[in-house]
């Protein structure tokens, strides 16, 4: 008698289906973008050189069309077939330093979306275990981004990890999110995990409260499969 595994084979044949029917659409992510690395301010994984940066997203544009999260959710929800290729940028929590790739991302046209902890708006409190020095956008320079490129998602009430959390402490923290980031006429209703890290308890509250999970899991998009997958920005391309 032969046994095979039904459910992986399955999963198998509809990759194959996706890559034949859909070009991959990529979501990246970026942290702390400065001119030089500040190991007081940031940890290392977390930064990227500005001119790499820049470098990085003008040869990205010879092969992508930079989109909006919200439209790249629409196509991977409802395109039955797609050629175009599609990229998104995103940004996770909420250092000030993003203040200073703006102008270059209007001036490329490059929608961008902040994942944000609104703990941390006040200016004075502090992400733990992370750098002492690093300095976050406080609540009046979130405020002053109005522009149609960006938009704003959340990231946590405070960076924690949401798989330690348990039902009740996880809805709380999306339910601050929505309370301080829902006013911002750039509000989006997207949620970031922290580490990426999640599981059936906060994927359940999410869709309960109504919210699109955002992972950080290095794969590419197809179709919308329960969440949207994000990469890092390939700094290592440049090189």
């Amino acid at each position: 008698m032969i046994v095979t595994n039904l459910p992986a084979i399955g999963r198998k044949i509809n990759k194959r289906a996706d890559r034949l029917r859909f070009q991959p659409l990529e979501v990246f992510v970026i942290h702390a973008v400065t001119d030089t690395y500040n190991p007081e301010a940031y940890l290392r994984e977390d930064w990227m050189q500005t001119e790499i940066f820049v470098q990085t997203i003008k040869r990205l544009k010879r092969d992508y069309t930079f989109i909006p999260l919200t439209e790249a959710y629409g196509h991977l929800k409802h395109d039955w077939l797609r050629r175009r290729r599609y990229a998104v940028l995103t940004c996770d929590d909420g250092f000030a330093s993003v203040q200073g790739i703006l102008p270059f991302l209007e001036s490329e046209k490059v929608p961008i979306t902040l994942f944000i902890n609104p703990r941390y708006l006040d200016g004075k409190s502090r992400r733990e275990g992370y750098a002492p020095s690093v300095e976050y956008l406080t609540e009046a320079q979130l405020a002053g981004l109005t522009s149609h490129l960006v938009s704003i998602g959340m990231h946590g009430y405070e960076h924690l990890d949401a798989t330690k959390q348990s039902e009740e402490e996880f809805g709380r923290s999306v339910t601050l999110c929505t309370e301080m980031l829902g006013k911002h006429p750039r509000y989006i209703p997207y949620f970031a995990y922290t580490w990426g890290r999640n599981n059936a308890t906060t994927e359940r509250v999410l869709k309960r409260m109504g919210v699109v999970p955002v992972l950080c899991d290095g794969a590419s998009n197809y179709h919308y499969r329960g969440a949207i997958s994000r990469r890092l920005l390939p700094e290592e391309e440049n090189k």
